[in-house]
């Protein structure tokens, strides 16, 4: 499900003007989907609605909601937050509430008003700003946040929250908290932000009349992963292939004090439609993966003082990583002077894309302009803190601002990147975000991050560009996760678990 910038929606709206569709059909649309969605989920016959308005389109949707609502049978009240539209289509929308005999109370003229129709409230409606905020709240508008706020009452919002940025994810301390927001047509990227998501409560988006087809060819910088954009993202396996078909995944994870990490990484790799899973590591290794997953074919490296893949042997490697259509690297690597040559050397003659995970992204991290010569596609699993030191920075200041330093690391790069953690999204070379909606706590253990690069790697090596494979991968370990949180519930389950959940999770065709 993929969000609209407010530029987009603005382009959307001019088109339909040109098509001859007037700018005040698309707000009464709007306005009477509202009424109804509301209606769907409180019946407001015999409620007390209070509808806040601004001055601009929203406030011309929120007339509009007030004038259907009391068609409704609704008891309702408008409180004006600013002056009189001066818009148009706006002006239209509070002449029609004005006809309806809606009541309505000045907020600057009437705080007592105000305060009286906020008595006993039901049901609020926030139409001050919607899309159009920016920056900071003027002290009416935050005056008008703080009585919704503080209401006990449901609280819907019409498009987004007020006080919300639509396109930039932030909002102002008094933003209005909403418990529904009826969306306008397409999703916005701050509904699918987790720190914006959350303010808008659970969504409801309604058809306001915009032709679908004056959305084709759109270019969508982000997108809500679900299940119908997680399965599309799949290979399509035909009936008469065979595994020559489905890729080879070269695996190189694994050292005597990490066993556990190639385990996890080919579990998630088999599962996951590969045809081929070659794990290269120490014989200590493949003897553990062999004990677990027969199905993996092997290639055993020598192993150095530290018990880690020696660098001799990257000539038996290399022959593997010519046959290869994806090579994941890096869980339970270790780190001394064999294990970083090694990686500097896969990446040099990597023909293939590459994921990078646990280990390889700290060695990444020592010298991160490596990626400048880098010639292949290349995705990365961070979590906060391995984000932290390829960036050069403290964890806090990823979480204050994950998703433009994300953004912008990936741009610069050229690479992939699947920022691990609490609603994972991946960001994408050209910019944007692919926001998960899958995954629960129960992840939170060693060795799931291993088991979700072993089931993107598999994804890559199937053929699927790194975007998809890295955002279809996050959505059915987290599934899984979900689903196996749900019979073995977080404390218990544990990463193979959620493999196992794998077969429930990915579509049966």
């Amino acid at each position: 499900m993929y969000a609209l910038s407010s530029a987009q929606m603005r382009a959307l709206e001019d088109r339909c003007a040109e098509a001859g569709i007037r700018g005040f059909t698309l707000m009464e649309n709007a306005g009477r989907a509202a009424a109804l969605a509301i209606n769907g989920t409180i019946p407001v016959k015999g409620k007390k609605c209070v509808v806040f308005c601004g001055s601009g389109n929203n406030g011309g949707d929120g007339f509009i909601v007030a004038a259907e609502l009391k068609k409704l049978g609704a008891e309702v009240q408008v409180i004006l937050c600013f002056d009189l539209p001066k818009g148009r289509t706006a002006r239209e929308a509070y002449e029609k509430a004005y006809a309806a005999e809606v009541p309505m109370v000045d907020l600057a003229i009437s705080p007592y008003g105000c305060e009286l129709a906020m008595s006993g409230v039901d049901i609020v409606v926030d139409a001050i700003f919607g899309t159009g905020f920016h920056g900071e709240l003027p002290a009416r508008a935050k005056a008008a946040c703080k009585m919704i706020n503080s209401a006990i009452a449901a609280v819907f919002a019409l498009d987004l929250p007020s006080g919300v940025e639509t396109d930039s994810f932030r909002s102002d301390a008094d933003c209005v908290r909403a418990d529904f927001t009826v969306v306008f047509d397409s999703l916005k990227p701050s509904h699918i932000m987790p720190l914006t998501a959350k303010l808008c409560g659970n969504i409801c988006i309604v058809d306001i009349g915009i032709p679908s087809e004056f959305k084709e060819n759109l270019t969508y910088r982000y997108a809500l992963v679900n299940e119908a954009l997680a399965s599309s993202f799949l290979p399509v396996r035909a009936l008469d292939s065979n595994k020559h078909d489905h890729g080879y995944l070269l695996l190189i994870a694994g050292s005597r004090d990490y066993i556990g990490a190639a385990v996890m990484a080919s579990e998630g790799a088999k599962r996951s439609g590969v045809g081929y899973v070659c794990v290269a590591s120490v014989d200590e290794v493949c003897r553990m993966v062999a004990s677990k997953s027969p199905e993996c074919v092997f290639l055993r490296l020598d192993e150095n003082e530290n018990g880690r893949m020696d660098l001799l042997s990257f000539g038996r490697l290399q022959k593997a990583m010519e046959r290869a259509t994806a090579i994941c690297i890096g869980p339970g690597l270790g780190i001394d002077d064999d294990t970083r040559a090694l990686f500097a050397s896969v990446l040099e003659n990597a023909k293939c894309p590459v994921i990078i995970d646990a280990d390889g992204i700290n060695i990444l991290s020592e010298n991160i302009n490596v990626l400048d010569s880098v010639t292949v596609p290349v995705v990365l699993t961070p979590h906060i803190g391995e984000m932290a030191r390829l960036l050069a920075v403290d964890s806090q200041s990823i979480l204050n601002d994950r998703y433009e330093l994300v953004g912008n690391f990936a741009k610069r790069y050229g690479v992939t990147v699947v920022c691990k953690g609490y609603r994972t999204f991946t960001a994408p070379a050209a910019m944007g975000a692919y926001m998960n909606t899958t995954g629960n706590a129960g992840l939170a253990k060693a060795g799931s991050g291993d088991l979700l690069s072993g089931i993107i790697g598999a994804l890559l090596a199937q053929g699927l560009a790194p975007e998809k494979a890295a955002s279809a991968g996050v959505y059915y370990h987290g599934k899984a996760a979900d689903l196996c949180q749900a019979e073995l519930g977080q404390m218990y389950m544990q990463p193979m678990d959620v493999a196992h959940y794998l077969s429930k999770a990915y579509p049966k065709l």
